[in-house]
Formats: C-alpha cells, sequence, structure tokens
C-alpha cells in the first residue's frame, strides 16, 4: 500500500461528501463501467469511482463548480482511464491516446452536455413496459447474454433484439431531438 492510501484524508467541512457520493454514485459508477468497458476490467468500476472521491476529498475544489455531478463523473472518468493505463503499463504496453475510450480530456462543459442527454432519456425509459425495461436494463446496459434474457422473459432471443432496438431508437430519438 502507498504512503498516499494510508495519509488521512482531508476535505473541505463545508462539503457533505457523503450526500453527493449517494446522489451521484450511480452516475459516477455507469461512466467508469462504460470507460473500463472497452479494456475488459469492468471489475474495477467501483475502486474508480472511489478513487474519484477520495482525490476529490484529498483536494476540493477551490470554488463551488457549476455542477457537482459533471464534476463527480468527469472525475470517475478520469479515475477509469487512469487505471487503463497502468494496466497497460503494467503489461508493458503503449497505449495512443486515440485508442483509449474517452480519452480526450473531459471539462464541465462536456459533463453538463452528456447530463443534459441523460434528462432527456430518462423520460423514455420511466415510460417503458415491464418488459422492454427488462431488456433495457439487463440486456443493454447491464450486457448479459440475449439468450439469458430471453430465457428469463419467456421470448426469443431475437424478439430480444427487436426490443432492443425499438429501445434504442426511442431514447437516441429523444436525446437526439432534444425532446
Amino acid at each position: 500500500m502507498s504512503e498516499d492510501a494510508e495519509a488521512p484524508v482531508k476535505s473541505d467541512p463545508s462539503v457533505d461528501w457523503a450526500a453527493l457520493y449517494q446522489k451521484h454514485r450511480a452516475a459516477m459508477y455507469g461512466v467508469a463501467y462504460e470507460v473500463l468497458r472497452g479494456s475488459g476490467h469492468v471489475d474495477l468500476a467501483a475502486d474508480a469511482v472511489q478513487e474519484a472521491m477520495v482525490s476529490l476529498m484529498k483536494k476540493p475544489p477551490t470554488e463551488i463548480p457549476r455542477s457537482w455531478e459533471a464534476l463527480l463523473v468527469a472525475t470517475a472518468k478520469r479515475r477509469a482511464l487512469d487505471m487503463i493505463r497502468s494496466a497497460a503499463m503494467v503489461r508493458g504496453v503503449e497505449l495512443s491516446a486515440e485508442f483509449l475510450p474517452g480519452a480526450a480530456p473531459s471539462d464541465e462543459d462536456e459533463a453538463l452536455e452528456r447530463l443534459e442527454k441523460m434528462a432527456r432519456a430518462r423520460p423514455v425509459i420511466a415510460r417503458l413496459d415491464q418488459q422492454a425495461h427488462t431488456v433495457f436494463a439487463q440486456y443493454i446496459v447491464l450486457d448479459r447474454p440475449r439468450s439469458d434474457v430471453a430465457a428469463e422473459l419467456g421470448v426469443t432471443p431475437a424478439r430480444i433484439s427487436q426490443i432492443a432496438t425499438r429501445v434504442l431508437s426511442e431514447i437516441n430519438a429523444a436525446v437526439q431531438g432534444g425532446g
């Protein structure tokens, strides 16, 4: 364990870190999971979220951010990218920035845009019927095998593909159309 990991965490007493974590942990985890998914390290997503929180607690922002969620999500994304780079260095592989998912430096505006798109997608997701919601959650989000989800729902794997295509089209239309 490094000296950094053993040092007590210093934080700004005016920031309720626990409340911020509780409120935004799902978004942070989702971004870290997506970044790590391409490298096959999804098991490190929770670690990326934890490291993001610790780094922010050790060095809180000097100004109040426009959006705490944007700051937390962007920090989790950077920690996940750091983990990919670290794993590549351990294996002795040099990764070009163009091959890392989301490698371009992310700023608060990019994170805010992503949050706006997520906000436009939420009503579509909320209106899904039970079957479509299960396909969305299990097949699309959790990336479970189509055949497993089909067996649970009592439909064919082809039907899972049809439902997934419809759901993704509806979400994409809401996100791209702004409504």
